[in-house]
């Protein structure tokens, strides 16, 4: 438990300090940027109480509107992905034998971890670039930005799973 905490701590804090000092500096193409500190939420244990995981995700969401100057934007989003985190996680993972474990490669297979990762980034995303610019008139823009900083976006986060927990062999 104290191990879990720490750990998740830690992690909390890396993604925010990756995610302001470096990746909001980063604009593929002008428009593209990666928001990778949603893995975070991701990688909560399956077994994280509900108000916890809607009250971390605010913090990490807060955190980042800080820095970034979009007060809210970051927050909400977060929140609502971390409340539709149970059904997607039911959706994609079938049986938890250890609610202690966290969803990855290595604990869902590849292709339900995908699949749980595209639902959770393409929702957050598209909450972030709606709210952001918050006109019709920039639609196409906002659709079009939502799919390519989620495909960057989740292409990370595959390789960070990768790198961080491969499986024992």
């Amino acid at each position: 438990m104290i191990k879990d905490i720490i750990y998740s701590t830690i992690q909390f804090i890396l993604l925010v300090l990756l995610q302001v000092f470096i990746l909001d500096n980063v604009a593929l193409w002008g428009f593209i940027n990666p928001m990778v500190y949603i893995w975070f939420i991701i990688l909560l244990p399956y077994g994280t109480p509900k108000w916890l995981t809607l009250l971390s995700s605010f913090l990490l969401g807060i955190c980042v509107d800080i820095f970034a100057g979009d007060i809210g934007v970051n927050a909400f989003a977060c929140v609502f992905i971390a409340f539709l985190r149970p059904l997607l996680l039911n959706s994609f993972s079938g049986n938890i034998d250890n609610p202690t474990q966290r969803p990855s490669i290595s604990t869902q297979g590849f292709m339900n971890f995908l699949l749980f990762t595209i639902s959770m980034t393409l929702v957050h995303h598209l909450l972030c670039f709606c709210i952001s610019t918050f006109a019709w008139a920039e639609i196409i823009q906002v659709l079009l930005r939502t799919l390519m900083s989620s495909v960057i976006t989740i292409l990370v986060i595959l390789f960070l799973d990768m790198i961080f927990f491969r499986k024992a062999e």
